[in-house]
């Protein structure tokens, strides 16, 4: 099992990387503000935190896009990081997905990480306005971030 570090590099306006550091690997998946990856991520933490068994983020970058598949979930779950070439086409929709790492991660853990990148994330935008410039106008995702941490007060 393997749990990894998260870090969210936004690199220009609207663009980012997100960074999640195995013990052996690294994977680095770029992003675009065409889609709220970051909320995709903290939501998909706040649905595994709430005991659903499998969850979903969707980090765009147009035309493709990579997404975090969580499956299996009790105290681990099973993670897939898929990229896909085509995210937007109906008939090239989830074709060719390339498998770039899988594994089962400590579902708590996962969640402190996200929860921690979250705060990382507001502090070097100075806040959610300050995201929410830097991101194309998207929201950052307060709601769901204090939902993680008012859970992770409460073990």
């Amino acid at each position: 099992m393997a749990t990894p570090s998260l870090n969210w590099k936004m690199t220009q306006s609207g663009s980012a990387n997100f960074i999640l550091s195995f013990p052996r690997d690294a994977v680095e998946i770029h992003t675009t503000y065409v889609g709220d990856g970051l909320g995709s991520v903290v939501r998909a933490a706040v649905d595994l935190g709430l005991g659903s068994s499998s969850a979903i983020a969707f980090l765009p970058a147009e035309p493709g896009g990579t997404c975090l598949f969580f499956g299996d979930a009790r105290e681990t779950a099973y993670m897939q990081i898929v990229r896909f070439s085509d995210m937007q086409s109906e008939s090239g929709r989830w074709s060719g997905g390339y498998l770039q790492w899988h594994g089962r991660v400590d579902v708590e853990e996962f969640i402190r990480n996200v929860a921690l990148m979250g705060d990382e994330v507001l502090s070097r935008c100075g806040g959610s306005e300050g995201y929410s410039r830097k991101w194309g106008g998207i929201p950052f995702p307060s709601g769901e971030l204090k939902s993680l941490r008012l859970r992770l007060e409460g073990e």
